[in-house]
């Protein structure tokens, strides 16, 4: 579980963003009470000093990133635009790449601020994916890991986020079930019954696709787990494209039938190779197992397609995620995802269609050098 690359940033253009990254490390930790919209508006200002096509985009929507009011003034940035833009503020200590599975180009988030992601998990993870009890007193938690560790796929960001997580919140017995060949299922089996046999609870971190492979092997051995009482699923990701796709209620279902882990311990994590930061559901806090909640730092809504103005009502839309913690690269992010903005969140309905995409590529030609050459250096 090795992490990779060194654990600060260099360079003139990293000491330039010491004092706003320092003004939002410490509004992440809830050390600070400062307005989300002023570092919204100096975090754009960074940006646009250091980041071309950043500059470019302001410039074609006509916003002064020294004067912005309010976050949603920021432009957004179509996540397509990490496949073909390099978007970096200092050079890059850790590079993430998308897996790919669309068969689109992968995007490429180079993230010059590893220890600002780090930090962003510490707080998070456990406010939405441990026990309220267990995060009270501090106790480790046993961990499997149904996701490719580090030495395996450096460049992916959930591994990242993974190989941190179980060396910061796992008990020494935790450990990955994974290997080339996919999810181990010997191994996480195993694990699993040794777990049930001591009534220690634990938490199973995941992929959709991963987790489906793992039922299914068991459902093939006719075999049922009971999980002790108190674990729990982190499930991120989809299944759409995979061999066998199946929607998030039979998925719960399956879980539930044989796992014994009901739909009220499976916490639904949404994050991506572009951003920071992640929503997560509140469900092992009574909330809605299918509502994404942003934490105090990121701010989602929807926006319409065509016309990237806010939603109204219950109107779908793509879904836009501003992630203080995206000072390195772009902090407005618009996905390829339909959502429904609610009281408290998003309800992510599915990915959108080639038509639903068309008006993010005139954002993607703003933000490209006007000289034909997308790509910028970022040493």
């Amino acid at each position: 579980m090795a992490s990779t690359g060194p654990r600060a940033s260099t360079g003139p253009r990293a000491s330039h963003a010491a004092p706003i990254l320092r003004r939002i490390r410490a509004f992440i930790t809830g050390r600070s009470a400062e307005g989300f919209d002023d570092l919204a508006r100096d975090a754009l200002a960074f940006q646009a000093r250091f980041i071309a096509p950043i500059a470019r985009l302001c410039a074609a929507r006509q916003v002064d990133p020294t004067a912005i009011g309010h976050w949603r003034e920021v432009p957004a940035v179509p996540a397509a635009a990490f496949a073909e833009l390099v978007l970096a503020a200092a050079p890059a200590l850790e590079t993430f790449r998308s897996s790919g599975t669309t068969g689109g180009p992968r995007s490429v988030h180079h993230h010059p601020f590893p220890d600002l992601y780090r930090q962003v998990i510490d707080v998070s993870f456990p406010a939405f994916c441990l026990d309220p009890a267990l995060a009270a007193d501090g106790a480790r938690v046993p961990m499997l890991a149904l996701v490719p560790p580090r030495a395996q796929v450096a460049d992916s960001s959930l591994g990242f986020m993974v190989d941190h997580v179980l060396r910061r919140f796992g008990a020494g017995d935790s450990t990955y079930a994974f290997d080339e060949r996919g999810v181990c299922v010997e191994a996480a089996t195993a694990f699993a019954r040794q777990r049930q046999a001591e009534q220690r609870p634990l938490l199973v971190l995941a992929t959709a696709f991963a987790l489906v492979r793992w039922l299914d092997a068991l459902a093939a051995a006719s075999l049922r787990l009971a999980l002790p009482a108190g674990s729990a699923i982190f499930e991120t990701g989809g299944t759409k494209g995979r061999v066998r796709e199946i929607g998030r209620g039979e998925l719960l279902a399956a879980i539930g039938a044989t796992l014994g882990v009901p739909a009220t311990r499976v916490v639904r994590e949404y994050g991506m190779t572009e951003l920071t930061s992640q929503l997560y559901s509140r469900v092992l806090a009574g909330g809605d197992a299918d509502l994404l909640v942003a934490p105090p730092w990121v701010r989602a809504h929807v926006l319409d397609p065509r016309t990237l103005a806010a939603t109204h009502g219950d109107a779908r839309g793509l879904i836009a995620i501003f992630d203080l913690a995206n000072l390195g690269s772009a902090l407005h992010i618009l996905t390829e995802d339909v959502g429904i903005a609610e009281a408290g969140g998003i309800r992510l309905l599915g990915r959108a269609g080639g038509a639903s995409l068309r008006g993010c590529s005139l954002t993607v030609e703003d933000l490209a050098s006007r000289d034909g050459d997308s790509r910028d250096e970022t040493g």
